[in-house]
């Protein structure tokens, strides 16, 4: 796929933004986006933003776009054959996740439609429970419209960072991309144990030292990262692919 992706914007710019269109509108339809691995196209598209080989906001527009055609068009198709789509061969094989689809939405509403459209395994199926569900387009679409708005640069960012990091190894401080990627998966580590450290026993050894342990290493990290010598240039380049 990034093979293709670079074929694409080799021959244009907009044969690369025709196919982003084409992967984000079947990723976001129902059922189709079940089988295709939408975060894994979004972050590579984001490390060819990062690269400057294509533009930021023009991908947004383009994702946002796609994104709420497909979701208004699972909603449409959710209502108006809701009693047919129970007997298809693919909705039975997932009905587990249509159960928790409808479980979110009778629980939630409209947050459920905005929470779930950055939560793989129900993206591709929530506007469509939502029709079955009879939502009221009132209710719908607002959630879905930001949702949509914001979910292209949401995942576009884990690539323009990585991307955006392309070619800054040589120094003799530490490897750029490598204590990018620490910061990283610390900020990530420290992030999930605080907040599970809420929902667990304080008394919990491996929480009670964890936790702070995993915050100082992170901070320590980023200020490893703001330190080096290509700080100022990975800034430039972030600067230069969202300006």
């Amino acid at each position: 796929m990034k093979e293709l992706l670079h074929n694409a914007l080799n021959h244009s710019a907009e044969l690369a933004l025709l196919l982003l269109f084409a992967i984000v509108l079947a990723e976001s339809t129902a059922l189709i986006g079940l089988i295709i691995p939408g975060t894994v196209l979004m972050i590579t598209m984001g490390t060819l933003i990062g690269t400057g080989k294509m533009d930021f906001w023009l991908a947004c527009s383009v994702g946002f776009i796609a994104a709420l055609i497909g979701d208004v068009l699972s909603y449409w198709l959710g209502f108006r054959y809701r009693r047919k789509l129970h007997r298809l061969k693919l909705v039975r094989q997932h009905r587990r996740l249509l159960l928790q689809a409808r479980h979110v939405l009778r629980h939630h509403g409209p947050i459920g439609i905005f929470v779930g459209r950055f939560l793989g395994p129900t993206r591709p199926v929530l506007p469509m429970v939502a029709g079955m569900l009879s939502m009221q387009p009132r209710r719908f679409m607002p959630a879905c419209i930001l949702a949509c708005f914001l979910w292209s640069p949401t995942y576009f960012l884990p690539g323009i960072l990585a991307g955006a990091a392309y070619g800054l190894g040589e120094s003799n401080a530490i490897h750029f991309p490598t204590l990018l990627l620490i910061c990283a998966v610390l900020f990530i580590a420290a992030t999930w144990m605080l907040t599970h450290s809420f929902k667990t026993n304080w008394a919990s050894r491996h929480m009670t030292l964890g936790t702070p342990l995993t915050g100082l290493a992170s901070a320590a990290a980023i200020y490893l990262l703001i330190s080096h010598p290509h700080a100022d240039n990975y800034g430039e380049r972030l600067w230069q692919v969202l300006a």
